[in-house]
């Protein structure tokens, strides 16, 4: 008898969490309780009394937490509906709800609220998670009747605050705070709910943290694992929001990581970016900030050669004769000879000049020499001045030599054709060789 396959051969498996096969649903492989909560649309069988309409002045029961789907909570004491035998005899109900023993109740809804799953998550997370402002007011109630700490801690080292700042729901994270919650829990990386704020560019739950904080409780200058204030993940996720909300509120501007001394301006600056770098600088950042290695912001736009960045520090009064712990400036690290040329003063480098033709002028503004230009020479010896010159000198003209003593020797600029001259001397042109003097005394 064949075998069925292998993947087809999986034991035991549980109905309930199974996902049905094409269920269009995302939360289908999750367990039921951890999904969103749904309004039954099933009737209530046979001999199941229905639970009874809550009243417009009492709130409806809260849908998350498991138990007696017939309890009604309201902020005082917990009352039931009437018992049963009532509906069942058609009797009229009582004009007053039938007060049951509150110890009881209390302490099993207490201990289902608080209760934490395999993932280490209690409703009061799931709740959060799901954005039900509703269920996680009775579920903060119901932590504050237990007398429980709301900083409770799932599997991942996360609280209901910071869940509420990942999910970026402002309502919740002020609900908290104010119920008593602590802002300066760290996660598994060591960050705040402030940093949490700052990473995921949420300036709406920062500044619900900041004002229902109470004053000395949420510290701005904490660090996380890696040594970061919330302003320099604010800084590297590029918030401007975040930032400015950050310095308004008092944030060290010049604050350090403890692992390498960057401050935020040098963590902008290796990001490559000039708009946080012009942001800091307008709030009076340290241009000349060094780190633990001697180097400063410049240091580093010099080395990567950030042009834009490096004009810019410069401008802002950045010292390029500042040495790090190798006694190099950044005049030293820069590879870039823009960068080179702006921190030696310079605004740019001129660009080469293109070499000029035989026929084009030269800058000067002179025009060719020719054989029938502005000077001609003679038949037998050095040029003589034409009067009928085509155009008139640019410049003075030299006065002439009184005398010539022995051979002479014209050299033509390159940019006139090669002319040929009824000249006794040796002729050194371009493209010609000069021919041998003869030895004194010969023919």
């Amino acid at each position: 008898m064949p075998r069925c396959p292998r993947d087809m051969d999986e034991g035991p498996v549980d109905l309930r969490t199974r996902p049905k096969a094409g269920a269009p649903d995302s939360e289908a492989t999750l367990p039921l309780r951890k999904r969103r909560y749904r309004e039954p649309q099933e009737s209530p069988g046979p001999g199941i009394v229905p639970a009874p309409e809550p009243s417009p002045q009492s709130p409806s029961t809260y849908p998350g937490l498991p138990g007696p789907a017939t309890a009604i909570y309201y902020p005082g004491p917990f009352l039931y509906p009437a018992p049963a035998p009532f509906s069942v005899l058609s009797l009229p109900p009582p004009t007053y709800p039938v007060l049951c023993p509150l110890e009881n109740p209390l302490t099993a809804d207490i201990a289902k609220a608080t209760r934490p799953d395999e993932d280490g998550d209690t409703p009061l997370h799931i709740a959060v998670a799901q954005g039900n402002l509703l269920a996680v007011h009775r579920l903060v109630h119901l932590f504050q009747q237990g007398g429980r700490d709301l900083d409770v801690y799932n599997n991942l080292r996360q609280t209901p605050l910071h869940l509420a700042v990942i999910t970026t729901l402002p309502s919740v994270v002020r609900l908290l705070v104010s119920k008593g919650a602590n802002p300066m829990a760290l996660d598994r990386n060591g960050q705040t709910a402030a940093h949490l704020a700052c990473e995921h560019r949420s300036s709406s739950c920062l500044r619900a943290l900041l004002e229902t904080s109470a004053p000395g409780v949420l510290s701005l200058e904490a660090r996380n694992y890696e040594g970061l204030t919330p302003l320099h993940v604010a800084v590297n996720t590029e918030d401007r929001e975040t930032v400015l909300l950050l310095l308004d509120r008092g944030a060290d501007i010049d604050a350090v990581d403890i692992k390498s001394g960057r401050s935020p301006l040098i963590h902008a600056v290796e990001n490559n970016s000039l708009a946080m770098v012009q942001l800091l600088l307008q709030h009076g950042a340290n241009v000349n900030a060094q780190m633990y290695s001697g180097s400063s912001a410049l240091h580093s736009a010099s080395g990567r050669g950030l042009l834009p960045l490096v004009r810019t520090l410069v401008r802002s009064g950045a010292d390029s004769s500042l040495k790090n712990c190798h006694n190099d400036t950044p005049l030293m690290v820069a590879r870039n000879r823009r960068v080179i040329d702006i921190l030696r003063g310079k605004a740019s480098r001129p660009s080469p000049q293109p070499t000029l033709g035989p026929t084009e002028p030269s800058q000067e503004g002179s025009t060719p020499i020719s054989p029938e230009g502005s000077s001609q020479f003679g038949s037998s010896g050095p040029p003589s001045a034409s009067p009928a010159s085509s155009s008139p000198p640019r410049s003075p003209p030299e006065d002439p030599p009184t005398s010539l003593q022995g051979p002479q020797i014209f050299f033509l600029p390159t940019q006139s054709p090669t002319a040929f001259l009824p000249y006794t001397g040796p002729l050194r042109a371009p493209g010609r060789p000069v021919p041998p003097s003869p030895a004194p005394g010969g023919s």
